[in-house]
């Protein structure tokens, strides 16, 4: 404790150059923590529940704008380790406006929602659904950002497909990913039978959940092989796999935020080590001092370490802290209409964040507390004369 109190007091001797640093290392754990939470969360891994590792998706082996015969359907489900599959199709359509945009897929109700284990659904809002062939289970912060009700009628306007779709809201769901309609694929077919009848019968993807961990890779090959020498090939992947294609679609994200983080870094570096080679050069006679009395080269340089330490620390709790006070505050879904729906800092990236804090300031302080615990004792108090 009495090492403890002489670094705290160390690093308070000069109050304005402490406190600078310690906000230039806040700064810099926040951004990086930011960058840090802002890939995970372009990864998906908010969204994706534990029991997304039992789902599949299978799509066209060269492009998900190629379309899978909807007799693929019964197919898949007989696969041995295929507990159920869905035909899951995205619309691609807006309400009211173009920039009111999120997701609305076609697919069968029954099994949607008992293959969707991590989200929550009201049975008779449910049943209401698979009732009515127009009907649509909308999610929660949907229905808050456009102020709906069960029971509204909304229109979704077509982009990709030359119809609308004339929705009525039968119930609601909460869970992991909070920005979808679903709509019942029967009533999508029958409209694409009307407008665009080459493309009738036809899915973009199937949806796909198996009973155990081994059947993933099982299954995934299987249903692959059986339609490898077909008109329609296919690739089935894991849920996580194809939510990081998106993601790959944007260029090399991961290694745009590394770089941005490696910046980051050398920059709180420098200054560290900077502040650390003045303040160890103030006190050259200091350590003098302290040798002379019979400290040992090591407790001298363990308490100048410590203090470097003790100084990125502080900075990195104020960062992380700061950090989490401020996106817990800010509605990320609303910020960004839902492409963001979680900015939630886990326990690994402050655990990740600290620990950098805390090597930043070991890097920091080894030259210049080496330098000043092996040199001369007389040449150093000569020096403060």
């Amino acid at each position: 404790m009495d090492y403890l109190r002489l670094m705290l007091k160390n690093a308070a001797r000069n109050h304005r150059r402490t406190v600078l640093t310690v906000l230039s290392m806040a700064v810099s754990l926040f951004l990086l923590v930011s960058l840090r939470t802002l890939l995970s969360e372009l990864e998906g891994s908010s969204v994706l529940a534990p029991e997304s590792a039992l789902r599949l998706v299978t799509r066209h082996s060269v492009s998900l704008n190629i379309l899978l015969p909807i007799s693929y359907w019964q197919r898949i489900q007989q696969v041995p380790g295929v507990e159920m599959a869905t035909p899951f199709h995205w619309f691609g359509g807006y309400y009211q406006d173009p920039k009111n945009f999120f997701a609305q897929f076609a697919a069968e109700p029954d099994t949607v929602v008992r293959m969707a284990a991590e989200y929550t659904f009201n049975q008779a809002e449910v049943e209401a659904w698979k009732k009515d062939r127009t009907g649509a289970l909308v999610a929660r912060k949907l229905m808050e950002r456009f102020d709906w009700k069960v029971g509204d009628r909304i229109t979704i306007v077509g982009m990709i497909f030359p119809f609308n779709l004339e929705l009525v809201i039968r119930g609601t769901y909460t869970g992991p990913d909070e920005t979808a309609v679903w709509f019942q694929h029967d009533y999508y077919n029958e409209l694409v039978r009307q407008h665009l009848p080459g493309a009738a019968d036809k899915v973009g993807s199937f949806w796909i959940k198996v009973r155990t961990a081994e059947d993933v890779s099982r299954a995934a090959a299987a249903i692959d092989d059986m339609f490898r020498n077909s008109d329609a090939p296919t690739k089935t992947e894991t849920e996580k796999a194809f939510t990081l294609s998106f993601t790959s679609m944007l260029g090399n994200v991961k290694l745009f935020l590394a770089l941005i983080a490696a910046a980051v870094v050398f920059a709180i570096l420098l200054v560290t080590i900077n502040t650390m080679a003045m303040s160890v050069r103030e006190r050259t006679g200091e350590v003098a001092v302290l040798r002379t009395l019979g400290f040992r080269r090591w407790q001298v340089l363990g308490l100048l370490m410590g203090e470097s330490v003790v100084i990125a620390l502080a900075g990195g709790l104020v960062g992380i802290v700061g950090a989490k006070l401020v996106f817990g505050t800010l509605d990320m879904y609303r910020l960004t209409q839902g492409i963001i729906q979680h900015f939630n800092i886990s326990p690994l990236t402050v655990f990740l964040g600290l620990s950098l804090a805390a090597l930043v300031g070991v890097i920091s302080a080894t030259v210049p507390a080496w330098r000043a615990v092996n040199g001369s004792i007389a040449a150093a108090m000569r020096q403060v004369g």
